[in-house]
């Protein structure tokens, strides 16, 4: 199936807006107000750049050109691209994701990379994932010496690439799962019960954490680097606002992982809106703005 260009190119943007937007205010504590950051500054921790990305964007870049069609990822290219990533020496990269990438480079099997403790439950993958909501429910992925027959395989194999935990799986799944419903074109609510749906076939916990959004106020609003705070916090945002830019100027004023955040409830919201939504002195700062447009056309995989 393919998805409208306007929703796929507004998903991807989106993700990278949130992220650059969030990036300056990664480890910082809450801001006094919903709305103190409006704008795409750089600067922070790392000294980020107006509209570079990290590695959230840097990342799904990895997986959206390892897809090679709605019927196809390759494994092996995202294995590459993953690794001249790491190998670039970017400056900002999770710990649970080093790991993984270290085991991927030492050639371990792509399920047994990422660590398996419940000290790593990051949201290095769930950043990531967001190009495979492109992917059919019965996509086959390829790599070398083995094949994956479906959607929820070829997911599992991409989080277990760095992160082992199931519940980083568990939340890969339900965010591809909410991301299709919105290209799909579900109403927000439609998207709600799709991803509370499918959190209950498969996590208790994050089936909880989903029923609890409703009643979360944004002073109260987790936005650790815990993979199932990432995907609420994102949630929560595409659920509260009427825009695109309110939403992702909430959850990134809350601090802590802001740009993972952001890169989450962006996806979402830029699904949603699409494109066209993104405010424009935004999307001018985006570093990977041509290229993620580019890269989108050279699969085909929009109408």
């Amino acid at each position: 199936m393919k998805y409208s260009h306007e929703k796929v190119l507004g998903m991807l943007w989106g993700l990278h807006a949130g992220d650059s937007l969030g990036a300056p205010f990664e480890f910082l504590p809450p801001s006094s107000v919903w709305h103190l950051h409006t704008e795409i500054v750089g600067g922070g921790q790392f000294r980020w750049k107006v509209g570079e990305a990290t590695d959230d964007t840097d990342l799904m870049l990895c997986v959206l050109r390892a897809i090679e069609s709605p019927e196809r990822i390759s494994f092996d290219t995202l294995k590459t691209e993953m690794l001249a990533w790491f190998d670039s020496r970017p400056p900002d990269i999770g710990t649970t994701t080093i790991r993984g990438l270290r085991n991927l480079k030492a050639g371990l099997p792509l399920r047994l990379c990422g660590y398996v403790d419940e000290k790593f439950q990051g949201n290095g993958s769930l950043m990531r994932v967001a190009p495979l909501s492109l992917l059919n429910d019965n996509a086959t992925g390829t790599y070398q010496g083995g094949q994956t027959f479906s959607l929820a395989e070829n997911i599992e194999t991409q989080t277990k690439m760095t992160h082992g935990h199931k519940n980083c799986v568990d939340s890969d799944r339900v965010l591809v799962a909410a991301l299709k419903a919105v290209l799909n074109g579900y109403s927000k609510s439609g998207v709600y019960e799709v991803a509370l749906n499918e959190a209950k076939k498969i996590s208790p916990l994050i089936a909880e954490r989903i029923q609890k959004i409703p009643t979360i106020s944004w002073e109260n609003l987790s936005t650790s680097g815990f993979c199932v705070d990432t995907l609420c916090a994102g949630l929560w945002a595409f659920m509260n606002y009427n825009t695109l830019e309110d939403a992702l100027i909430s959850v990134i004023n809350r601090g802590d992982d802001s740009d993972s955040c952001g890169a989450v409830a962006g996806a979402l919201c830029g699904a949603y809106y699409g494109a066209s939504a993104i405010p424009a002195r935004w999307l001018k700062t985006l570093e990977f703005r041509e290229e993620i447009l580019a890269v989108l056309k050279s699969k085909n995989m929009t109408r």
